[in-house]
């Protein structure tokens, strides 16, 4: 099992093919947050890497005692962690706006995303 109280560094271990990592490595990249980024097949990757998720899937983030397994979470961790520059602007209004659009995007866009990356919407139009 990974020992979380040795690592002295956070640590990314994400599937390079997988739209939901890629989210969190644009917020580390955003913020110029130093992380260690492992990249993994979901197939490949060791087994007390994924046991720190109750998903047994990836991304995960490991940041010293702390592993988070939803992207939304790390999100909000890292911005809260590392408060410049901020994610989300500054005003109530604006930030309600930006919650909604990623909902938005969470609900409608990314089953979509997933169905292509897997064959199954160009299998469903096919009939």
């Amino acid at each position: 099992m990974v020992s979380l109280s040795n690592r002295t560094s956070m640590a990314l271990f994400s599937d390079p093919m997988d739209h939901y990592s890629h989210r969190v490595r644009i917020v580390l990249a955003e913020k110029d947050i130093a992380c260690e980024i492992r990249e993994f097949d979901i197939e490949e990757a060791p087994d007390d890497i994924l046991s720190l998720s109750p998903y047994h899937k990836l991304p995960i983030l490991v940041d010293r005692d702390l592993a988070l397994y939803d992207t939304a979470v790390m999100m909000e961790y890292l911005d809260e962690r590392f408060p410049h520059p901020p994610l989300l602007p500054v005003y109530p209004v604006s930030r309600a706006n930006c919650r909604e659009l990623m909902r938005r995007i969470d609900r409608e866009w990314c089953p979509l995303v997933d169905e292509i990356i897997s064959g199954n919407l160009k299998k469903a139009n096919e009939k």
